[in-house]
């Protein structure tokens, strides 16, 4: 039983996460799990998530000083995040020149992250300089 219990648990995770389709955190897939099934515990959202990310069946996106985002998306492509508000988005896949040096490392894959400003943070941006000019 416990083994039916677990992929159930596997299939609202996965579906929840490929719905919601913002690369949320673990805790944001947790909060949304949680209101459809409040049964499902969040260590459970946690290693799930991670399980599912070693297994292939999501991306798992580091970030520098912040917490983990999960894409339910798993074709190749690329991101972009927002050097402000830390929102991420899609982006096509583009073919990538291998470097020439690699120091040694033997390379086995590529994820290419772009950094910028998002549309609301931008238009933020250029409203916060030109009450500045006035």
């Amino acid at each position: 039983m416990a083994d039916r219990r677990n992929t159930l648990q596997k299939e609202i995770i996965h579906r929840t996460l490929c719905r919601m389709g913002n690369h949320p955190t673990a805790a944001m897939v947790y909060d949304q799990v949680h209101r459809e099934q409040p049964t499902i515990s969040r260590s459970t959202v946690y290693r799930v998530l991670s399980q599912m990310a070693a297994e292939g069946a999501c991306l798992r996106l580091g970030t520098a000083g912040g917490d983990d985002r999960y894409d339910g998306d798993t074709r190749r492509h690329s991101h972009i995040r927002c050097r402000a508000c830390g929102a991420l988005a899609d982006l096509p896949w583009t073919r990538v020149e291998l470097p020439e040096d690699t120091a040694g490392y033997l390379l086995e894959d590529c994820a290419v992250e772009y950094l910028g400003l998002c549309p609301a943070c931008r238009s933020a941006l250029e409203n916060s300089n030109a009450e500045r000019r006035l």
